[in-house]
């Protein structure tokens, strides 16, 4: 019995002890990165005339705010993705691999420089001679936009491709 009750006075300890934790390791430094970008979404090419509809984005935090999951959908381009990501505890930084409706992949990481956040393109199933990144500028509480970029002198320089609105839903 005195074994029994230790055992559980034990692992209630242990527990409590890991909540606490896990509670407050997930929610300071880089799990801060992508706050912002948390909730529901429509995005949206930016066009010189207009913005035109793309398809809904949606961007949570999960496990008490250690994994960030989204799934995008466009249904008028055949285009989908869910992704899932996570702060490599080596490196303090958001990794996260995206899982096209294709059959491919890629993976990224979320960077800051400065006062910019970008997610760098570091693998995926489709080889390329370049890198590319995502640049997140304009970040409002409800909207921001996203610049796709092209590196072909190994990050020296960075061309703007095309870009996107994102507007919250809720």
């Amino acid at each position: 019995m005195k074994r029994t009750i230790l055992s559980l006075i034990l692992f209630f300890g242990v527990t409590i002890l890991y909540c606490q934790t896990s509670d407050t390791v997930c929610r300071q430094g880089s799990y801060e990165v992508i706050r912002p970008f948390l909730g529901e979404w429509e995005e949206y090419t930016i066009t010189d005339s207009s913005d035109v509809y793309i398809g809904r984005l949606s961007t949570h935090l999960e496990l008490d705010g250690c994994v960030l999951t989204q799934s995008f959908d466009a249904p008028d381009l055949n285009f989908s993705y869910q992704s899932q990501g996570f702060v490599n505890p080596i490196s303090n930084i958001w990794e996260e691999t995206y899982i096209f409706n294709s059959g491919g992949y890629s993976k990224f990481l979320w960077l800051l420089d400065g006062e910019s956040i970008y997610t760098l393109r570091i693998a995926g199933s489709r080889k390329t001679n370049s890198l590319h990144r995502l640049k997140y500028t304009d970040i409002k509480k409800d909207e921001y936009v996203v610049i796709q970029q092209e590196s072909v002198d190994g990050g020296k320089t960075w061309i703007s491709k095309d870009s996107t609105r994102i507007k919250r839903v809720k």
